[in-house]
């Protein structure tokens, strides 16, 4: 397997996995094929865009019998003639306990049917099982993808990719061992298994959780896949965590229901009054025509709907890591259901002014600050997006910080301002006329501010975002802007300032400029010290 990182974005990128059945762009949604009933042809689901499938060996062994089933070989099966995902299992595992086939016959069966990703018949742990069980699913599991790897390679390998399938549920602990010893053994791929029950319990944040820990245990040129999740609600996070595919029948399960998906929900069919989308279906039926099909008929062109909102759902999220707005789109994306909300804001922020911590003792929640850093371009081409203090964490702007608590100067007054509306600062008309009053002294440091991105020295007020933002001019409470806190003390400690001047009616700085000790605070005159007040730009 060949796997080519083109593009990233926080933890998220935008690569090509090259199979013998084609190319699969990442991230991708992999629609689950059902081997015996599927009511929408796989030929169709190709056409609309999906590259990838994912189909169950187990259910197939079972439906065709083993030699047939090996005769035909799974693509033709499904009628499928681009890169196919095998499941072994393990779901069926979840749900009833056991299957009737022993995890050495799947790995040789799903050898035998030629998939082009196959995964081992892992014990899946769920949401909520006891730590000591959880445990010795993740062992069991550990064990059987060591014994289908080594059988893959002792015969030979046949262009096939095994994908080590890690456990561990919320103990994040057995999350970090279970992906490291599947790294250690080999695999090429990783999959996060036993989400979908978090999801449906809307532990979102925990979900996130496991997500971010799997990744920070392993090679970033290794691609994850998330197994079970398929709503556009939640592709934009775990997209943003790191996993580059991830599957569901969630565009069937949810039509045989009568669910109908948008971008931030889903709607009961009866519900509806107007389609908001034009996708092949929505832009062919009325509400009211598609209610009264026959069932089947019914339920397939939701499901082809469905197809297509998770399937712009994915390509909004992919232009989002091409325009590196990603941390902007799941900012808004989070806003679509509270408890995704609570996911986006704790993983956002350092762990100093995070959430409670989650239900599970065993690990700290894991800080992927660094991971979302080394993933962010140092510069983009679009301008940075402020709204309020949540943003002081995205990596840009914390890396901006960074540069400025480096800051050195040997100058003994500060003058501070509020940002200019020209960029960078010292092309600026406010900037000008401050240094024209000052009298052209040498011994004075120019500064600018942002309430997200801290002070400006106007020597680096050029460096990305300083000069490529835009910031919503709305008050911005002092108390949340412990980012600025902490860069206004490093800049104050690092330099060793007599005096600093700022507009004594500028409430938002005020706040600072009384943490200072041993600094003598003088007022500005004029209108260049007094376009900014109470924190808003």
């Amino acid at each position: 397997m060949q796997f080519e990182i083109k593009g990233t974005d926080l933890a998220a990128r935008i690569g090509r996995i090259k199979t013998e059945h084609g190319t699969v762009e990442t991230p991708a949604y992999v629609p689950v094929i059902h081997p015996a009933k599927q009511t929408i042809p796989a030929s169709q689901i190709k056409e609309m865009g999906f590259d990838i499938v994912i189909t169950n060996a187990y259910i197939t062994r079972n439906t065709y019998g083993h030699d047939e089933a090996i005769r035909r070989g799974i693509h033709d099966i499904i009628k499928y003639d681009g890169a196919i995902m095998t499941d072994s299992g393990g779901y069926q595992v979840l749900e009833y306990g056991k299957v009737g086939v022993t995890p050495p016959e799947m790995a040789e069966f799903e050898r035998g049917i030629r998939t082009d990703f196959a995964i081992p018949l892992d014990k899946p742990t769920g949401f909520g099982m006891r730590r000591d069980a959880a445990e010795s699913y993740v062992r069991d599991t550990l064990r059987v993808s060591r014994e289908a790897l080594r059988a893959a390679e002792d015969a030979g390998g046949s262009g096939q990719t095994w994908i080590g399938p890690i456990q561990g549920g919320e103990h994040r602990d057995l999350v970090a061992r279970s992906t490291k010893s599947l790294v250690k053994m080999g695999f090429e791929m990783l999959a996060l298994g036993s989400p979908v029950e978090f999801m449906e319990s809307y532990e979102y944040r925990l979900l996130a959780e496991m997500i971010a820990t799997a990744k920070r245990s392993m090679p970033h040129g290794i691609p994850l896949h998330l197994f079970g999740a398929g709503h556009p609600l939640t592709i934009p996070l775990a997209v943003a965590l790191g996993c580059d595919t991830f599957d569901s029948a969630s565009y069937i399960l949810y039509a045989k229901h009568g669910r109908y998906m948008t971008e931030d929900g889903t709607r009961m069919l009866d519900e509806i009054e107007y389609f908001p989308c034009c996708c092949a279906v929505c832009s062919r039926y009325e509400p009211g025509e598609l209610r009264l099909m026959p069932q089947e008929q019914k339920v397939n062109n939701i499901a082809v709907h469905n197809l297509y909102a998770i399937k712009l759902e994915v390509d909004r999220t992919k232009q989002a890591i091409a325009e590196g707005r990603l941390w902007e789109y799941v900012m808004k994306k989070s806003r679509a259901h509270p408890r995704l909300y609570e996911a986006v804001a704790h993983l956002m922020a350092p762990p100093s002014s995070s959430l409670p911590l989650s239900s599970s003792p065993t690990s700290p929640p894991p800080d992927i600050s660094g991971m979302f850093r080394a993933g962010t371009p140092q510069y983009k081409q679009k301008a940075a997006f402020l709204y309020g203090a949540e943003d002081q964490h995205r990596p840009e702007v914390a890396a901006y910080h960074d540069t400025v608590r480096r800051f050195r100067t040997k100058k003994s007054i500060v003058v501070i301002t509020p940002e200019s509306h020209t960029k960078p600062g010292y092309m600026s008309r406010e900037y000008r006329e401050l240094y024209k009053q000052s009298r052209r002294n040498d011994d004075i440091q120019f500064c600018q501010y942002s309430p997200i991105l801290g002070i400006m020295p106007i020597e680096i007020s050029d460096v990305y975002p300083a000069a490529h933002h835009e910031q919503a001019r709305v008050p911005v409470d002092p108390a949340a802007c412990t980012e600025f806190a902490k860069t206004w003390d490093a800049f104050f400690e690092n330099n060793g300032f007599a005096e600093v001047r700022y507009d004594k009616n500028d409430e938002f700085l005020g706040h600072f400029a009384r943490r200072l000790r041993g600094v003598k605070r003088r007022g500005l005159k004029g209108a260049a010290g007094a376009r900014q007040t109470k924190g808003a730009p």
